[in-house]
């Protein structure tokens, strides 16, 4: 059965006709008004929209119920929703968005935190993949600065890896040290907090105009400071000044002592660099790395951790 079919047959409207926008979403025309519907793999998305809509949270797409009164439609192996089509903001400058994206973070752990009791496995395992991550990251920048110790001629974007590979290697040593601090924090504590969390920042989901998150189908219940890892992983840090807008969210958010250290530790492992045969390509990605070891030591600065 068509895409088509199966929403005239479960929706109260009348499809005119979809255009398909990217591989999963679509725009959707009706004889009164347009919609965008999206396609996603599983019912996760319920247990966060029924969190939504149960704790009555602003700033968060409203789904449109099918006529079984569900979020989500199965369509073969997989379901879709349908929200209102909501016209682009292209004119907001993305420093506008990222502040904007950090008041509606706080705002949504602010009014989801909870306490869960600590399973000692979750903790043993939390250190190992983190312990894991950050060898394999670091294994990974011993590797390249190996390679280009052996060249004879090297180009400027090995120059740029030998001449700040103290840095790097800084940073790990960084993280864990954090990692140590932060387990022996957790031995001490019988809860953890958590929070729903969005997991999915991207430029185009901030809706300033209608005040609104879109693409909601990645939340779900984790520690807060994931949301802003998150971020920190994605957007460019030669062009945005997140860390000087970091403090919009502090400022309505009291992390806990172990949610810094954790934040601080994540943000310590340097993201991964791919090196191809375009040197320009190289210098822009070693550009990028150098630029966010400063911001995170300046993030790291902001959180005031303490030193007991």
């Amino acid at each position: 059965m068509s895409l088509q079919k199966i929403v005239n047959e479960n929706y109260c409207f009348h499809v005119l006709g979809l255009i398909q926008l990217s591989p999963l979403v679509y725009k959707v025309k009706t004889d009164t008004q347009f919609y965008c519907l999206k396609i996603v793999e599983n019912k996760k998305l319920e247990i966060a929209y029924n969190h939504i809509t149960t704790l009555k949270l602003a700033h968060f797409v409203r789904l449109i119920p099918n006529q079984e009164h569900h979020c989500l439609t199965c369509y073969g192996e997989r379901y879709f929703y349908i929200m209102e089509y909501l016209q682009a903001d292209k004119d907001i400058k993305k420093e506008m968005k990222l502040k904007a994206y950090y008041q509606y973070l706080a705002y949504l752990h602010n009014h989801s935190f909870f306490y869960q009791h600590i399973e000692k496995d979750f903790l043993a395992q939390q250190k190992q993949d983190l312990f894991s991550i950050i060898q394999e990251r670091k294994n990974q920048y011993e590797s390249y600065m190996k390679q280009f110790e052996l060249m004879k001629f090297r180009s400027p974007s090995g120059w740029m890896l030998v001449l700040n590979y103290y840095r790097i290697t800084e940073c790990f040593h960084q993280a864990y040290r954090y990692l140590n601090d932060y387990d022996e924090l957790m031995k001490e504590k019988s809860d953890m907090r958590l929070s729903l969390t969005y997991n999915h920042f991207s430029y185009e989901h901030i809706f300033i105009y209608e005040d609104q998150l879109i693409s909601i189908d990645h939340m779900h219940i984790d520690f807060c400071i994931y949301d802003i890892y998150d971020m920190f992983q994605t957007i460019e840090p030669l062009n945005e000044n997140y860390d000087s807008l970091f403090s919009i969210y502090l400022q309505n958010v009291e992390l806990l002592q172990e949610e810094k250290i954790l934040l601080s530790c994540l943000l310590s492992i340097v993201p991964q660099i791919h090196f191809t045969n375009d040197e320009e390509h190289n210098i822009l990605e070693m550009s990028k790395i150098l630029c966010y070891m400063e911001s995170i030591n300046r993030i790291i600065q902001k959180l005031k951790i303490d030193s007991k």
